[in-house]
């Protein structure tokens, strides 16, 4: 999926990584100091990376459509996938977990649903970097080469 021929899904990871890890860290703040703005920030922050999570998913698997079955890449495109879905999907319960109006402090399990969907979103964004500065996926360089590889097929 590309605007104006940029890539999508590489201008929207940025903002639910952001609101993720921003979240984590007002719940930190939350359960250390009791201010109640820290858990409204967290899930403000939370809600928002679930929605901008959303948009980069839907990004991420148009452009998971091309990636040829027989590559390497797949693999590695698979697992950053499915990474990535589950973090979605451990921050949308730690948004739950949160309730409305948030709770002052954060419960002990919000704050373990965040930190848990943390490392699971930091270990795809990992596999998504590999994705990008090893295997080149979403790089003009790529494209090239695929079109080159599908055409001589």
């Amino acid at each position: 999926m590309r605007l104006l021929g940029h890539p999508v899904h590489p201008m929207l990871v940025h903002f639910p990584i952001v609101f993720w890890s921003c979240a984590l860290v007002a719940d930190v703040v939350s359960v250390i100091t009791r201010v109640p703005f820290a858990a409204e920030i967290a899930f403000g922050a939370l809600a928002l990376g679930c929605v901008t999570g959303l948009l980069a998913m839907v990004a991420g698997i148009v452009d998971f459509r091309d990636v040829p079955r027989e590559c390497p890449e797949h693999d590695v495109s698979v697992s950053h996938l499915m990474a990535m879905c589950s973090a979605w999907l451990v921050f949308l319960v730690a948004l739950a977990l949160h309730g409305y109006p948030p709770k002052t402090p954060v419960t002990l399990a919000a704050l373990f649903a965040s930190a848990a969907g943390f490392l699971v979103m930091a270990y795809g964004a990992w596999l998504g970097g590999r994705l990008v500065y090893q295997y080149r996926v979403g790089t003009a360089e790529n494209t090239s080469a695929l079109v080159h590889e599908n055409r001589s097929h």
